[in-house]
C-alpha cells in the first residue's frame, strides 16, 4: 500500500513537471515586467531600439511643441522640454539610430539630429515639411511630399537630394545601397545610393501605405490600397533586384502590414483580424481580433503584438499557436505599439511604457 501511494505521488509530481515544461515550451511568456513609464499628454513618442530611452513630443499651444527625452528606468530627463520651432512631422517625426545614442526629429524644413548623451543638436536642412525620418546604418532619410533627402548623419553631409512628386512613403537600406519611394498613383521607384541613379521600378497599387527593407536589404515589403475597390488591397514581398514579386497576398480593406526582419513571415491586417503568411505567400494562420491599428511582428516573426479594442489593451501572443494572450496593462487608450530589440515592447497611450517579455 505504501509502495503504491509513493508511486502515485511520484507520478503526480512528474505530471506537474511535464505540465510546467509543456507550458514553458508552448507559451514561455508568463508575465511581462514594466521597465518604465514616462511622459504625459504626448502627441508622439518613440522608444530607442534597446528600450533604454524614450523621446516624446508635446503640443503646448497652436504653434508650440516641445521635445523631451527620458531614461526609461530612472525617468530622469536627458533632454528637457526643448522647443520645436516648426510643426513636427505628421507620419513619423522621431527615429533612433541603431545604437540608441542619436535621435532624429523631423519638422518643417529641417531634421534636428540630437546626440542625446550631450543634449546637443545639429540641424540638417531639408527645404520642405518633413513627413518622416528613418535611420539605416550611417544614413538618415528625410521624406517630404516632393523630395527625399539622404544624409551621412555622422558628419552631416547631404549625400543625395531626389525630387519626386506626391511621395507617400519611402525606405532606405545602407546594406543594399538603395532607396525606395512610392508616390500616389505611381510605381515604386528604386535609386542607388549615394549616386542617386534610378535602378528600376516595381508595380504598385494606387496608394502605397508603407515600405520596409528586410533580409539585409534584399527584400522589399509593401502594402497597397485600391480606393475604387478595397477587395483588391494586397501586400507584396519583392525580390527587388530581380524586379519580381516573391509573394503577393490579398487582404480586403487592408489596414497595414508587418514583416519579420528575415523576410520569412508577413502579417496583414484588416479591421476584423488578419493573416500570417510565409515568404511564398502561403497562409500560415488566420486570426480574428478586431482593431484599426496595425499589428507588430517581432523581428524573428515568432510573436505578435495586437490591440484588443474591447479592453483598450495591447496583447502579445505567439504566432502560429493557440497560446494564451499576455496583456500589457496601460491606463490609457493605446494609439501606438510595437516590438523593440531584446524582447521589449513599447506602448504609447499619452505616456510611453516599455515592457520586458520573459
Amino acid at each position: 500500500m505504501i509502495r503504491r501511494t509513493l508511486g502515485f505521488i511520484c507520478l503526480a509530481g512528474l505530471g506537474a513537471l511535464c505540465d510546467q515544461a509543456m507550458h514553458a515550451v508552448l507559451w514561455p511568456l508568463s508575465s511581462p515586467s514594466l521597465v518604465g513609464r514616462v511622459g504625459q499628454d504626448l502627441i508622439m513618442a518613440q522608444a530607442s531600439p534597446d528600450g533604454s530611452r524614450v523621446a516624446g513630443l508635446q503640443r503646448l499651444g497652436p504653434e508650440r511643441w516641445t521635445l523631451t527625452v527620458w531614461d526609461t528606468q530612472s525617468k530622469r530627463e536627458l533632454i528637457s522640454s526643448r522647443p520645436i520651432t516648426h510643426p513636427p512631422a505628421t507620419t513619423s517625426a522621431l527615429a533612433w539610430s541603431s545604437d540608441s545614442q542619436w535621435l532624429a526629429v523631423g519638422s518643417a524644413g529641417e531634421v534636428g539630429l540630437w546626440e542625446v548623451a550631450r543634449a546637443r543638436q545639429r540641424v540638417l536642412k531639408s527645404e520642405y515639411l518633413v513627413r518622416e525620418v528613418r535611420f539605416s546604418g550611417d544614413w538618415l532619410l528625410g521624406r517630404s511630399d516632393n523630395a527625399l533627402f539622404v544624409w551621412s548623419w555622422k558628419d552631416g553631409r547631404l549625400l543625395r537630394r531626389i525630387a519626386q512628386d506626391h511621395v507617400l512613403t519611402a525606405a532606405l537600406s545602407q546594406e543594399a545601397g538603395v532607396l525606395a519611394a512610392a508616390s500616389l498613383q505611381d510605381s515604386i521607384r528604386l535609386y542607388s545610393l549615394p549616386a542617386g541613379k534610378p535602378l528600376r521600378t516595381l508595380p504598385a497599387g494606387p496608394a502605397t501605405i508603407n515600405l520596409e527593407f528586410v533580409a539585409g536589404g534584399e527584400r522589399l515589403a509593401s502594402g497597397f490600397r485600391f480606393r475604387e475597390d478595397r477587395s483588391k488591397d494586397c501586400s507584396i514581398l519583392y525580390k527587388w533586384r530581380q524586379g519580381q514579386a516573391e509573394a503577393r497576398v490579398s487582404e480586403s480593406d487592408l489596414v497595414g502590414f508587418s514583416v519579420s526582419q528575415d523576410g520569412q513571415r508577413l502579417l496583414t491586417r484588416n479591421p476584423g483580424g488578419g493573416h500570417i503568411w510565409d515568404n511564398q505567400g502561403r497562409c500560415l494562420q488566420e486570426f480574428q481580433l478586431p482593431g484599426l491599428l496595425t499589428d507588430s511582428l517581432s523581428s524573428d516573426g515568432s510573436r505578435v503584438a495586437s490591440l484588443n479594442p474591447h479592453a483598450n489593451q495591447v496583447v502579445v501572443w505567439k504566432s502560429l499557436t493557440e497560446g494564451q494572450q499576455i496583456t500589457l496593462p496601460t491606463p490609457g487608450a493605446p494609439y501606438k505599439f510595437g516590438f523593440l530589440g531584446g524582447g521589449r515592447v513599447q506602448v504609447v497611450d499619452g505616456a510611453c511604457s516599455v515592457y520586458q517579455l520573459p
